[in-house]
């Protein structure tokens, strides 16, 4: 729960620091991102799950023409190779992200890179001492990285394909360390 506050605080931080930045150019804009589409486990996460799905939204305040800073929530579903598995390996991940977009007006396709940390809430099935598959929770720190492209449709619409690449340790860091990709297709909306 302190790690959801500290990021909560985190993302309220740098869009209050956001709003007292000086510019020569007046920057007023939010941009809200829904997403959904699929999750690929690699390196040892894929030995364990099968490719999923994942959906979620954001919303980040424009700091300049290139760069915005926000935060956003997902959720991610993945089922267990094992089918004794009790459940899925599932995750809803709080992030604080900030991305670059460089200002390119003349092209049709606008590319962007995103980074962000998060707190992963993850719901995943390990052995308990007689060897029975049991299904627990944890909430651990990860981070995402990655980036994207924007086809513009109108002024405050455009369509977005994303891919990020996602890593969650779990047991405080000495753990299992679960890897992904998430592939997303998405709208996004400008207010202005």
């Amino acid at each position: 729960m302190k790690k959801t506050i500290f990021i909560l605080l985190a993302v309220l931080a740098l869009t209050a620091a956001s709003f007292g930045a000086q510019q020569a150019v007046k920057v007023d804009y939010w941009i809200i991102d829904g997403h959904g589409g699929m999750a690929y486990p690699v390196g040892e996460s894929g030995n364990n799950v099968n490719m999923g799905f994942g959906f979620g939204v954001s919303a980040r305040k424009g700091l300049d023409t290139e760069i915005s800073v926000g935060g956003g929530i997902s959720y991610l579903n993945m089922a267990y190779k094992d089918t004794t598995a009790p459940a899925p390996f599932s995750a809803t991940v709080l992030d604080a992200e900030a991305v670059y977009a460089p200002y390119l007006p003349d092209w049709f396709i606008w590319p962007y890179a995103k980074f962000g940390i998060a707190s992963y809430m993850v719901n995943y099935v390990k052995l308990d001492a007689s060897s029975n598959p049991v299904s627990t929770s944890e909430t651990t720190f990860g981070f995402l990285v990655g980036g994207g492209a924007r086809y513009p449709i109108n002024n405050q619409l455009a369509v977005n394909l994303e891919l990020l690449f996602n890593q969650a340790s779990l047991a405080g860091g000495t753990g299992d360390s679960y890897t992904f990709l998430t592939l997303m297709v998405g709208v996004s909306y400008y207010m202005k």
